[in-house]
């Protein structure tokens, strides 16, 4: 026994191997999820004020369209800077609320996250585009393509120097930098709008002649600086 004990023990308390592992191990692993599905899984996690202020815009261009308000399309242009500042808050929240080693825990990458994100309020905000654009030219006249160049430009400004401010330490330090960014963007729109009417003019010239390129432009600057803030994500936590 005193030879053997190590043996006899190692008998009595062995453990048989269990029975269809493979299959086991199978069931218990998270099935694959496809990117539209990560997609709608996001959209709950996107604040409320979000969808009301995109919600509003839409409400402001149909009822202002319907009504024949003047400045409609004006109107509309001065606000989508905070649509702009409201989808950058939310690539940071993670970071405000000290979640991002939770989230950078979970199924999820962090990264894939902020991309999702970024995708469903990208896919929302061309909607409201696409409605208020044709809504406007029908009520006022003119062409919808140009209408939607008018909005997409402060939209793209801000979105694109919000993205940069707020991976700089002040943005990382105040957290609301974005929407100082958006005021002064829908100032800036104001002050073509009415400082003088020639800039006015020359204003429509240019989008009418190179508001597309200027557009394609902006976005190019845009999907950039989205890139640069995924691709670099955790160096800002």
């Amino acid at each position: 026994m005193k030879d053997n004990w190590k043996e006899v023990l190692k008998d009595a308390f062995s453990v048989p191997e269990p029975e269809n592992k493979k299959a086991f191990l199978k069931n218990i692993r998270p099935r694959e999820i496809s990117n539209a599905e990560m997609m709608l899984l996001q959209v709950r996690y996107i604040r409320a004020s979000v969808w009301v202020s995109a919600l509003l815009i839409i409400a402001l261009a149909i009822l202002g369209s319907f009504m024949k308000l003047e400045g409609t399309q004006d109107l509309i242009s001065v606000t989508m800077p905070f649509l702009a500042a409201v989808s950058v808050l939310e690539t940071g929240r993670s970071r405000k609320y000290a979640m991002t080693e939770i989230e950078m825990a979970t199924r999820f990458s962090l990264r894939s996250v902020i991309f999702a994100r970024m995708a469903v309020l990208g896919i929302v905000y061309m909607l409201i585009l696409c409605v208020a654009s044709p809504v406007i030219a029908m009520a006022f006249g003119g062409k919808a393509l140009l209408i939607a160049i008018h909005i997409l430009i402060p939209y793209l400004i801000t979105m694109s120097i919000s993205l940069q401010v707020e991976r700089s330490a002040l943005g990382r330090r105040t957290g609301y930098t974005s929407l100082g960014v958006a005021a002064l963007t829908s100032l800036f729109m104001v002050w073509i709008k009415n400082y003088d009417p020639k800039i006015v003019q020359n204003y429509a010239a240019v989008i009418e002649s190179r508001g597309g390129v200027l557009i394609l432009l902006l976005a190019a600057i845009t999907v950039f600086e989205q890139w640069k803030t995924i691709n670099n994500m955790e160096e800002f936590i």
